[in-house]
């Protein structure tokens, strides 16, 4: 996922790199998921509308732990 705007932290890339030998790759043709893009868009929302990390787990992402927050938002 890519995310582009004025109110990101910017210049970085967040992610565990699997690598690209076939072995490491999603059905050996794909680049393998590492992240459940969820806990991203909730830190977007979190930085941009103060929702609370509560609301976010029970509501918006039900059973979701949302982890750490990669801080995305200036």
């Amino acid at each position: 996922m890519v995310f582009a705007g004025g109110a990101l932290h910017g210049g970085r890339v967040i992610a565990d790199w699997p690598g690209l030998a076939e072995a490491d790759l999603y059905q050996r043709r794909d680049l393998r998921p590492t992240r459940d893009l969820r806990a991203h868009l909730a830190s977007i929302l979190r930085g941009l509308y103060g929702t609370d990390i509560t609301t976010l787990e029970r509501d918006v992402f039900p059973g979701h732990d949302m982890g750490p927050d990669p801080r995305l938002t200036l």
